[in-house]
């Protein structure tokens, strides 16, 4: 862990205000990301058939579940490095709807940090979803943006988390949307 990440999170942890307190754990709650990508997916059908719009969505929910596994089963375990609230003392913690201040560091095994899945994810579908729909990106990148911020606020990732995290979404969102654009012209390519 470099002094840098350390520094950087203390910037953006220290950095309290009563309203960032209440808003930035929704954007760490799964089923608030969740819904988000849900209901921001229907503006696909805006541009696409049904079927097209469905393929475009069984590739999202592909994606996500790869990233998802892949950074919470393969790279974090890989990767070993800790959350901050176990290695570094002073840290703000959000835990059961509450921050705390942790002069040192709590005591939990296997709390894994790199990459951050929430960054992962979040940026998996917002740049696979935009890919397909470019004006979306404003409402999605600022949203993964967030997300990932709202990560290191809450005290449980550092910086190079997520931006570890963001860097494996859009690559994957890239992967994927290769695949999907092939699919798509597969399909287009057969009903001729």
């Amino acid at each position: 862990m470099s002094q840098l990440d350390i520094q950087l999170f203390y910037l953006i942890n220290h950095f309290r205000n009563s309203i960032l307190d209440n808003i930035l754990p929704i954007f760490s709650n799964p089923r608030f990301i969740d819904i988000f990508y849900i209901l921001i997916s229907f503006l696909l059908l805006i541009k696409y058939s049904f079927k097209k719009y469905l393929i475009i969505f069984l590739f999202a929910v592909l994606g996500f579940f790869v990233s998802d596994f892949s950074c919470g089963e393969i790279l974090k375990p890989y990767f070993k490095k800790e959350r901050p609230f176990v290695s570094i003392p002073k840290v703000y913690y959000y835990s059961k709807g509450n921050f705390e201040f942790l002069s040192q560091p709590k005591n939990k095994k296997n709390t894994l940090s790199f990459p951050s899945c929430h960054a992962g994810n979040s940026s998996f579908l917002s740049f696979f979803l935009s890919f397909f729909y470019p004006r979306l990106a404003l409402i999605l990148y600022p949203f993964f943006v967030l997300v990932g911020w709202s990560r290191i606020y809450l005290g449980v990732h550092f910086p190079f988390d997520v931006l570890g995290g963001w860097l494996f979404g859009l690559i994957l969102a890239f992967i994927f949307y290769k695949f999907c654009k092939k699919v798509l012209c597969y399909i287009k390519s057969d009903a001729k």
